[in-house]
């Protein structure tokens, strides 16, 4: 007996590579407890074609698996029965990361189930592992995925089994298959690489909500990008020189060459902008805000969409967004540029017409070569490598786990 309660008995073993055509339809089960492969069924059933296999392209070299028959009943994909994830079960060091293997999540009322093909590393990550942010333990990091819906729950009918997307899943990001409401989950072509894809979904997503949605500057004027190397700050720079915009961006000088590939100028600090900006983009929260006000004309804006300055100075998450808060309110009591806070959460939730429509701009943006997202993969296995790498400022750009 399996574990989602189906029987299934052993027919013959095989590698990957092998042409098989057993005389049976099925599941494809792994004799080691990973997931190394999935093979489809020809389900058109032409003469001669029942129960032909074809291989679909292996997530990393395959062992020997065993072929398992279900109830005698034809079966149009073979599907694992167990989903992989990355789990932080307590607070600490990137090593607390442990792969563990778990039943195959069932979608409930309007969730999708996706079969990953990418998933994203972000700041709030390595936050939530050091124990900044409150939660429950354990759980699966990860807030943005890409990959094929292989399953939906009851009410939901805009997206299609065996389509391509992109998912805000908030949690559970890091593993082989994972959950997400059908409310953050958007359409996505076939062609592209799924982790370029991916750095749409969030990094992407939110620099464009950000400078379309709630800066708003016009050609010809100038903005202020805070950690412009950075996943979402180099997704502003390229979007911002799409539109005409002068982008004064900052980073360590150790970084400088990689922001002026973005095609803005390097500055080192807020302070060292030649003159005010129309809107500047602040990932750091706190005490960065008053800086970035001063950077910015009295008319413009301060775009904050992040705490990262709890991290170095052992705030939790909650103690972050006080201070920000608290910063926010005195800019309103103040004169100078207004302050305005940026989730992409709550953006997504309050209206999936405009996120799906913010996507598929953006995909079209890629076609084009308006933008190009740098990236850099590692496996799903290696997520602990992911987090000293971003900790230690390592990364250019969207980095991203492959099962």
């Amino acid at each position: 007996m399996s574990l989602d309660g189906t029987s299934r008995s052993p027919l013959t073993s095989m590698a990957p590579s092998d042409a098989v055509c057993p005389p049976a339809w099925g599941v494809a089960c792994p004799a080691r407890p990973i997931h190394d492969f999935l093979l489809d069924f020809n389900t058109r059933k032409s003469p001669g074609a029942e129960g032909r296999m074809t291989h679909v392209p292996l997530h990393r070299e395959a062992g020997t698996g065993d072929f398992y028959l279900r109830n005698s009943c034809n079966v149009s994909r073979m599907q694992p029965i167990t989903a992989l994830s990355v789990t932080l079960s307590a607070a600490g060091g990137p090593d607390v990361l442990r792969v563990e293997e778990h039943p195959l999540p069932a979608p409930g009322p309007g969730q999708v189930r996706i079969t990953t093909e990418a998933a994203g590393v972000a700041f709030n990550d390595i936050t939530t592992r050091s124990g900044l942010n409150p939660g429950r333990l354990p759980r699966v990091l990860g807030f943005d995925a890409v990959g094929h819906v292989d399953a939906v729950g009851p009410g939901v009918d805009d997206l299609a089994i065996g389509q391509r997307v992109g998912a805000l899943v908030g949690t559970g990001g890091y593993a082989t298959h994972v959950l997400a409401p059908q409310g953050r989950v958007a359409p996505l072509p076939e062609g592209p690489d799924p982790a370029v894809l991916d750095a749409l979904m969030l990094n992407y997503l939110t620099a464009w909500q950000m400078f379309q949605r709630v800066a708003r500057p016009r050609p010809g004027q100038s903005v202020l990008v805070l950690g412009a190397a950075g996943g979402v700050g180099s997704a502003l720079c390229q979007i911002a020189a799409h539109a005409g915009v002068t982008v004064h961006g900052t980073s360590s000088p150790a970084r400088r060459d990689q922001v002026e590939a973005l095609g803005a100028t390097w500055v080192p600090d807020a302070a060292a902008v030649p003159a005010p900006v129309a809107a500047t983009f602040d990932p750091v929260g706190g005490p960065s805000l008053a800086l970035s006000r001063r950077a910015t004309v009295r008319t413009g804006v301060v775009v904050s969409y992040g705490f990262s300055f709890a991290a170095g100075s052992g705030h939790s998450r909650t103690g972050a967004l006080l201070r920000t808060a608290a910063a926010v309110a005195r800019a309103k009591l103040t004169p100078g540029p207004r302050l305005a806070l940026h989730t992409v959460e709550g953006a997504v939730d309050r209206d999936t017409a405009v996120f799906r429509a913010d996507i598929a701009t953006l995909t079209e943006l890629l076609a084009q070569g308006a933008i190009a997202p740098k990236v850099s993969t590692l496996r799903l296995r290696d997520a602990a490598e992911a987090h000293r790498r971003l900790e230690n400022r390592e990364v250019t750009g969207k980095l991203v786990l492959l099962p």
